[in-house]
C-alpha cells in the first residue's frame, strides 16, 4: 500500500493489492457465515455484486467472475429462501422462550451482537415469540443505505432505554453501544450472539447483569469456527489482565511492608549523642 500511495504504477504491485482486497472480502464472508446469519451473508454478497456493477474496484469485479464465489452466493440464497439459518439464531430463540416461560417474574434481557444487520435479523426473529417485545438498539445514524438512514438518534435511544426500564420492551438487541456509558437498567440475563476477542468489552457486557441480584451470562458459539477462537482469545487475555493486577497488588503490598519496617527501625533506633 505504501508503494501505491507513492504513485507506483507497477502491474504486480496493483495485482497484489487487488488480491489482498479479495482475500479480505472472502474472510469477511467466512466470518459472516460462521458467526452471524445467512441473511447477513446474502446481503453482503448482494453488496459485492452491486459494487462490481458500479465498477467500484477491480477486486470485486474479479470476485464475481469466480465460479465458486457465484456458487456460494446461489447456495446461500437457496438456504435463506428455504428458511434455513445459522443454528445460533435458532438456539437463541429457544433460550429466550425458555427465559420467559415464568410469566410471574419480570425479566429484561440484552442480546449483544457485532453487526447491525445481525441485530436487525435477531430482533425480527425474537418478535415472532408470543409475549416478546424486542427492539434494536444501535448507534446514531452515520450513513445512508439504499436511501434509508441507518442508526438511531439520541432521542430515540433515550426513548428505548426508558421503555426498557419500564418493562414495555423486554428484550434489547444491541450492538457495542450498549456495552458502556449508558444508563441501562440491570437485566436478568445477557446473551452474546457471538464471542468477542476483547477481554475489556466482554467484562463490560457481562457487567450489565448480576449487579444487585443473580443474573445469567449466555455465550453462543458454533463449534469448530472462529467463535471458539474469539472466546478463548478473550478468556486468556482476561486471565493475563487479572494476573497483572494481582502482581501489582502484591508488589504494592511488599513495598508497603518494607516501608513500614524501615520506619519502625528508624523509630526504634537508639539516639546517639555527639561528643565534643
Amino acid at each position: 500500500m505504501t508503494m501505491i500511495s507513492t504513485g507506483n504504477r507497477n502491474f504486480n504491485v496493483w495485482a497484489g493489492a487487488s488480491a489482498c482486497a479479495q482475500v479480505i472480502k472472502l474472510q469477511y464472508c467466512l466470518e459472516l457465515l460462521e458467526t452471524q446469519t445467512l441473511s447477513s451473508l446474502q446481503r453482503y454478497f448482494q453488496d459485492i455484486f452491486e459494487q462490481a456493477k458500479q465498477g467500484k474496484s477491480k477486486a470485486v469485479q474479479q470476485l464475481i467472475k469466480n465460479p465458486k464465489f457465484n456458487q456460494a452466493y446461489i447456495l446461500t440464497t437457496e438456504l435463506v429462501a428455504r428458511g434455513i439459518e445459522n443454528p445460533k439464531l435458532i438456539k437463541l430463540k429457544e433460550i429466550i422462550e425458555k427465559e420467559f416461560e415464568n410469566k410471574e417474574k419480570t425479566k429484561r434481557i440484552i442480546v449483544f451482537s457485532q453487526y447491525r444487520e445481525t441485530v436487525t435479523k435477531i430482533c425480527k426473529t425474537l418478535n415472532e415469540i408470543k409475549g416478546i417485545n424486542a427492539r434494536v438498539f444501535v448507534g446514531q445514524a452515520k450513513k445512508q443505505s439504499k436511501g434509508e438512514i441507518t442508526g438511531l438518534s439520541q432521542k430515540e435511544q433515550q426513548e428505548i432505554i426508558r421503555d426498557f426500564s419500564l418493562g414495555k420492551i423486554n428484550v434489547l438487541v444491541s450492538t457495542s453501544i450498549g456495552e458502556e456509558g449508558l444508563d441501562i437498567p440491570e437485566v436478568s440475563a445477557v446473551v452474546f450472539y457471538e464471542p468477542i476477542p476483547s477481554a475489556i468489552r466482554q467484562i463490560q457486557r457481562r457487567g450489565r447483569t448480576a449487579r444487585l441480584q443473580p443474573g445469567k451470562l449466555i455465550i453462543l458459539m458454533n463449534k469448530g469456527t472462529r467463535d471458539e477462537s474469539y472466546y478463548w482469545a478473550a478468556f486468556h487475555k482476561e486471565r493475563k489482565m487479572y494476573k497483572a493486577i494481582q502482581d501489582i497488588n502484591e508488589e504494592f503490598k511488599n513495598n508497603k511492608e518494607k516501608s513500614n519496617k524501615k520506619s519502625a527501625e528508624e523509630t526504634n533506633k537508639p539516639e546517639q549523642k555527639k561528643l565534643f
